[in-house]
């Protein structure tokens, strides 16, 4: 009885042992290179750009009519009643108010836009991804750079030794991207030091 123990003891222990000695292969793969170079992701910026610079152009014109106003106000004399003064004041103010909520609905609608669209965009990279891994027998996948948008300010994978764990490439040519700016010329991963 007590030798069975041991030898099952004995053995447990070498099963163990040797599932820890097992090689694990770990990749990297640059996710803002990505996004940088995929057509969709590409196009949904260029959306947002175009956007952007719409509202921007209408929030110009709207300061360029407050401006004229306040100098027009600024113009009146000390002949003018108080309340002539008070109601373009007001009417300042009011200008002012809906420049505001002007600027606050056009930044949310940016971010609605860009929100209701990138999580379809996100899973294809990270179906990409998890496809790469298979074909590369990678059991883990590293972000190589920081995630500054969620408040990270390091790089998940401080150090890697090896470029040719970088998926990043891989990943680009499974979604159909196979010339961009930057292939197969070594990157920088994680954290350096000058």
């Amino acid at each position: 009885m007590t030798r069975c123990l041991s030898i099952y003891l004995m053995l447990s222990l070498i099963a163990s042992a040797e599932s820890l000695c097992q090689k694990v292969k770990i990749a990297t793969v640059d996710l803002e290179y990505i996004y940088a170079n995929l057509p969709a992701h590409q196009k949904l910026m260029a959306e947002i750009d175009s956007s952007s610079t719409k509202y921007q152009a209408v929030q110009k014109e709207k300061l360029t009519a407050y401006q004229q106003k306040l100098q027009a106000y600024q113009n009146l004399g000390k002949q003018t009643p108080e309340p002539v003064l008070k109601d373009k004041a007001a009417e300042l103010e009011s200008i002012q108010a809906a420049m505001q909520e002007f600027q606050t609905n056009a930044e949310k609608d940016l971010r609605t836009r860009y929100a209701a669209r990138f999580p379809e965009i996100e899973k294809i990279v990270r179906a990409a991804i998890a496809e790469c891994a298979k074909q590369q027998q990678v059991a883990y996948v590293a972000r190589d750079k920081a995630d500054y948008n969620s408040g990270e300010s390091t790089p998940f994978l401080l150090y890697s030794s090896e470029p040719d764990t970088d998926l990043t490439d891989h990943v680009l040519s499974k979604l159909g991207v196979n010339t961009h700016p930057n292939k197969g010329k070594p990157r920088q991963y994680g954290v350096y030091f000058k």
